[in-house]
């Protein structure tokens, strides 16, 4: 059993709603909503959820996260850098994705670290669930500790975590769930490393190196008390 422990909030949080596609709309389409302009106190991270054998995998291992034992919804989370208001998709995520649009090349110099464009998300029937949230953290201050977590393995190793889910995502030998050793997903590690060098606990109900999409989900959804 994984110790994650539980809010003592009773409501979710009010400010944190779903809301739906318009027919037709993209996920680009439905971003801009929420990022009509940059924001010097405020940085953004998006949760997507996939639909291919990767994903699923992932959703799965994470249904050890929820009360009812379901698959997640979601399967990656990056950070966004600065928008690009004239053309949203032309906007830098930051991630350490398991399957990189242009390969993994060679990682260790970044850390695992890969920099793509957000308009690789933009289909809505391969990536059907999507979130964005608000941190309150200075992107400025943000991507500094991003360059330093890049330059820091002996701190955190996220290419000992990219290795340990790869095994577990392709059913290699016998590898089980990482997150059952505190091994969290390298994209969602990444971002509470890097926050946390901020100062803002990104998920104050689990120790940092455990951290997954999903987690990150319910603490803003249910940890706004904190």
């Amino acid at each position: 059993m994984i110790g994650i422990l539980r809010s003592t909030a009773i409501h979710p949080n009010e400010v944190f709603q779903e809301q739906v596609r318009s027919r037709g709309e993209n996920n680009l389409m439905w971003l801009r909503r929420y990022l009509q302009q940059p924001d010097e106190e405020r940085s953004y991270i998006v949760l997507v959820g996939a639909n291919n054998p990767t994903a699923f995998r992932l959703r799965v291992a994470q249904s050890h996260m929820r009360h009812d034992m379901l698959p997640s919804h979601w399967s990656h989370a990056m950070l966004l850098g600065a928008l690009a208001i004239d053309d949203l998709g032309a906007t830098p995520v930051y991630e350490i994705s398991l399957e990189p649009p242009h390969g993994f090349g060679f990682p260790p110099p970044t850390n695992g670290v890969q920099q793509g464009e957000l308009r690789q998300y933009r289909n809505p029937r391969q990536y059907p669930n999507i979130a964005v949230l608000g941190i309150a953290a200075a992107p400025e201050q943000v991507r500094a500790a991003l360059q330093r977590f890049q330059e820091q393995r002996p701190v955190l190793d996220a290419l000992e975590l990219m290795l340990r889910w790869l095994a577990y995502v392709w059913g290699a030998a016998r590898a089980g769930n990482p997150l059952h050793d505190g091994q969290g997903v390298p994209s969602a590690v990444m971002l509470e490393m890097v926050f946390g060098a901020v100062g803002f606990d990104l998920t104050p109900g689990l120790e940092s190196r455990a951290s997954c999409p999903e987690v990150i989900w319910q603490t803003a959804k249910w940890w706004h008390e904190y």
